[in-house]
């Protein structure tokens, strides 16, 4: 009997095995439009009320599905020096995927999702100590009014440090300042 029941379960197995694979292709979402970017460029710029140069390398893999989610592979460093000489450096990296919105006719919304993997944000000294890192994975649904547009707010779950997302968005110009010493 016990060899029974162990070669049955052994076919539910292999039937159950062999059914979800081609529910999970069926339902991959088709490459729309992909591109690739590097570049580097140095301009004037303000940060937080104070004038200086920034120096920006962006590396970029952008990819875009039919089913209006995309995925954004990137790194990111600014090093920005004030007038006076001061430097920051401002730094991100990872992958961010996002949809198109879902719209939700009965409360006359549409909700945007936008997860982060990886480094949202990092701002240093130019002698290396860090005033800030956001790490991890963090996502943001922003809903708005479907008929104006009017941002209504937002919902963010976490995992890992988020100073930034932790104090509402605010902490930006206070660490950018502290890296300038």
């Amino acid at each position: 009997m016990r060899d029974r029941l162990t070669g049955l379960s052994a076919v539910g197995a292999l039937v159950i095995a062999l059914a979800l694979p081609g529910t999970a292709v069926a339902a991959a979402p088709k490459i729309v439009d992909q591109f690739h970017d590097h570049f580097t460029d140095t301009f004037a710029n303000e940060i937080c009320g104070v004038e200086g140069t920034s120096r920006i390398t962006l590396t970029e893999n952008f990819t875009l599905y039919d089913d209006d989610t995309f995925a954004d592979q990137h790194s990111y460093r600014e090093t920005f020096t004030a007038d006076d000489g001061r430097s920051v450096v401002i730094s991100n990296a990872g992958l961010v995927r996002g949809d198109g919105g879902v719209v939700d006719e009965d409360a006359g919304t549409i909700s945007f999702t936008t997860t982060y993997i990886g480094l949202p944000e990092k701002i240093r000294s130019a002698t290396g100590a860090i005033q800030t890192r956001d790490a991890g994975r963090i996502t943001i649904v922003s809903t708005f009014d479907l008929e104006t547009g009017e941002f209504l707010g937002s919902e963010i779950t976490q995992n890992g440090p988020h100073p930034e997302a932790d104090a509402d968005f605010e902490l930006f110009c206070d660490a950018f300042e502290a890296a300038l010493g």
